[in-house]
């Protein structure tokens, strides 16, 4: 991972709506004057889940959400949704892992991963739409408590010069 690239793990306590999470993440990235003068990628599986969060994160107009998901019914295709977002329009992206590779999108600033990928290497191309030709960017993960905790741990371990950063769980 690159220097240039912050991780924030925010663990959800039992019983937490990671849909709720995911809206308090966007809220907070809103609030944040940096991270709002660029665009987000909110990657999302199966693609109908991404699909059913698009819907989620369009209740946040100022976002103007674009959806990018292979196999799901989406209000636009996929070539129109990449060009609205690559052009600032749409300010958020709500994909799946396919869109983990390939694409480069130079106002990108944040990643917020829904549901991390299964392995490192999927989490490394994920969280690399940012941070790219020395530019900051962040990711952001959400962690159910429990069992994905150790996993969480090992993708840390790829930026050791940096320190976990901790956010209360949103309230239920």
């Amino acid at each position: 991972m690159v220097p240039t690239l912050r991780q924030l793990f925010r663990y959800l306590g039992p019983g937490a709506s990671r849909e709720t999470a995911l809206l308090s993440a966007l809220r907070s990235a809103e609030d944040d004057p940096w991270l709002r003068e660029g665009t987000t990628m909110i990657f999302c599986e199966p693609a109908a889940a991404a699909a059913v969060h698009g819907r989620l994160v369009a209740e946040m107009p100022q976002l103007r959400a674009a959806l990018l998901c292979e196999g799901a019914a989406a209000p636009e295709g996929s070539a129109e949704a990449v060009a609205r977002f690559a052009s600032g329009e749409a300010r958020a992206l709500v994909c799946t892992a396919a869109a983990a590779r390939g694409l480069d999108f130079p106002r990108l600033r944040h990643v917020l991963l829904f549901d991390m990928p299964k392995d490192v290497a999927g989490f490394v191309h994920s969280a690399g739409r940012t941070a790219r030709r020395g530019k900051e960017g962040l990711v952001t993960c959400l962690v159910e408590s429990g069992a994905e905790v150790g996993r969480f741990r090992q993708l840390h371990a790829l930026l050791p010069a940096r320190a976990l950063e901790f956010s209360a769980a949103p309230a239920s």
